[in-house]
């Protein structure tokens, strides 16, 4: 009786835990790439404008699977009277997992603080903090196997909401280093909603979702080789939802800041392999980024999974710097 809607119910609980082991936040592969959206001190810290856009199909072949698209963009600018370096951006994010579904928009600033301390290296700290709104939702589009059959304790009307949302991060960075740590939903949003009794002498549904803070940090460096075409480019990611924890550990090599590739280990999760390559067209200012990410899944969905796509597109615009003023004496005057 209770056949495919609580059926449905079920798997999407049980595939929103595996895909982000209680995580909320959604998942990504090539986050080498997308610093801005788990932390906004990342923000202007290209020295530059950029704009960026993430599409993410995961565990294709299953019903209600997680897709998520992405759109962020950044730049840098001076506060005028202090020359205060600082950057400033926007995400916009839109998240479906099953009947559930998450949309996101923040705004962000980061300060910018000088800071030199590995070698001679010279690099900026930021510090960062973002605001904006996030909107979760549950569909209405359930299907029970028995048209008559009701459970008030499933909100089958579809319901959202709407709760302020805040993030906070550090980020530091040198031309070859970066390494930064960050909380997300840092004021825990709580999402709930009513609805109207279904049958006489039934109680109204009730739903509540909470957002828990998470924390991210990441890190990575280049080691350019004798041959200073290539550069092998190391990095990890850490996410936690402050009780468990899941790491990425990537390594790219680019070959003439042209072509790259790679690849990605998650814990128990997937084997990811990547590629893509660094466009600058001769008729156009700034330079174009292209990435393509696939997950081959290793955790126990693999037997239904045909593995996860994310696409990656970039395009940034250099600040050119002022060229110094040079003063020459006349021999006139001599």
């Amino acid at each position: 009786m209770l056949k495919n809607l609580r059926i449905s119910f079920a798997l999407v609980a049980i595939v929103a835990s595996t895909a982000s082991f209680a995580q909320q936040d959604p998942q990504f592969s090539m986050n080498m790439h997308n610093k801005l959206y788990v932390n906004p001190a990342f923000a202007g810290m290209n020295d530059g404008i950029c704009a960026y856009t993430i599409g993410r199909q995961q565990w294709v072949g299953f019903e209600g699977r997680p897709e998520t698209y992405l759109f962020g963009a950044h730049g840098t600018f001076l506060i005028p009277g202090i020359d205060l370096r600082s950057g400033g951006g926007v995400t916009v994010l839109g998240d479906g997992l099953g009947q559930m579904h998450f949309t996101g928009v923040k705004g962000m600033y980061s300060a910018h603080i000088p800071l030199n301390i590995i070698g001679s290296d010279p690099g900026y700290l930021g510090v960062g903090l973002s605001a904006g709104m996030l909107q979760f939702g549950v569909g209405n589009n359930w299907r029970p196997s028995d048209p008559h059959w009701t459970d008030p304790t499933i909100p089958d009307q579809g319901f959202q909401a709407t709760k302020f949302d805040m993030d906070a991060g550090i980020f530091y960075q040198t031309e070859k280093l970066y390494f930064g740590a960050s909380m997300t939903h840092i004021n825990g949003a709580k999402f709930t909603a009513d609805g109207p009794s279904i049958a006489a002498g039934e109680p109204n549904w009730n739903t509540s979702f909470d957002m828990q803070s998470h924390l991210f940090v990441t890190g990575g460096y280049d080691f350019y080789l004798s041959n200073p075409m290539y550069v092998i480019k190391p990095s990890i990611f850490l996410k936690s939802d402050l009780v468990t924890a899941q790491i990425d550990v990537n390594c790219l090599l680019e070959y003439n800041n042209f072509v790259w590739g790679g690849l990605t280990y998650r814990y128990i999760d997937a084997v990811v392999a990547m590629a893509g390559v660094n466009y600058s067209p001769p008729i156009v200012p700034g330079g174009f980024k292209f990435g393509y990410a696939y997950d081959v899944t290793t955790n126990q969905l693999t037997a239904g999974s045909n593995g996860s796509h994310e696409i990656f597109v970039q395009y940034c615009l250099k600040l050119k710097k002022k060229a110094p003023v040079q003063k020459h004496r006349s021999v006139r005057f001599l």
